[in-house]
């Protein structure tokens, strides 16, 4: 791909990504993402067919970025695993403050498009979401976790819980409701 084209799908990637975690899918138009991104309409048919491509595109984008921030957040940290988890709802909560925070776009395009279970967009939050437990539970196995990945999954479920009722309630102490579930989850009280 020459080096404009590379420019152009960036630019594209990223009007998209800022527009459908902004204003959500069906609030963001093919015309909002050409404007946003500089480029023509032809040219942005030209590399994505449809809406429903580009948002999969973005999001697939999207999920490699993410998965890395939590990562970076939690690069720190401790080997004991509730230190570990502490922080990453530290990080959580401290990432809602934000201005203009929505929480996790994957959520809020996947709860959006709930009644389209083939549509691209429930495709890729699926794969972030698997991605995330993947995460999680490689990093609870290496700090000594039995059963790592159903305890990720728990600890996950616990994560999307604070962020959809932070969202709702504009309120950053749901974290720390949720860092308490995660330590009930490592101590084995939750089934």
């Amino acid at each position: 791909m020459p080096r404009s084209s590379e420019k152009t799908l960036s630019a594209i990637l990223d009007a998209g990504f800022r527009l459908f975690f902004k204003r959500g899918f069906a609030r963001v138009s093919m015309d909002d993402i050409a404007v946003a991104a500089g480029v023509t309409k032809r040219t942005l048919y030209y590399h994505y067919t449809s809406k429903d491509a580009l948002v999969g595109a973005v999001l697939d984008k999207q999920n490699e970025q993410s998965v890395a921030a939590f990562r970076n957040w939690t690069a720190p940290s401790t080997p004991k695993p509730e230190v570990f988890i502490a922080g990453l709802f530290a990080q959580l909560a401290e990432w809602s403050t934000q201005p203009g925070w929505t929480g996790s776009g994957f959520t809020r395009l996947g709860m959006e498009l709930a009644d389209l279970p083939g549509h691209p967009v429930r495709k890729a939050s699926q794969r972030h979401k698997s991605a995330l437990i993947f995460w999680l539970s490689d990093e609870l196995s290496r700090r000594g976790i039995s059963a790592p990945k159903r305890i990720a999954e728990q600890i996950v479920v616990a994560m999307e819980g604070a962020v959809a009722l932070t969202v709702i309630h504009g309120d950053p102490e749901y974290f720390a409701i949720g860092s308490n579930l995660a330590s009930k989850a490592l101590s084995g009280e939750l089934e």
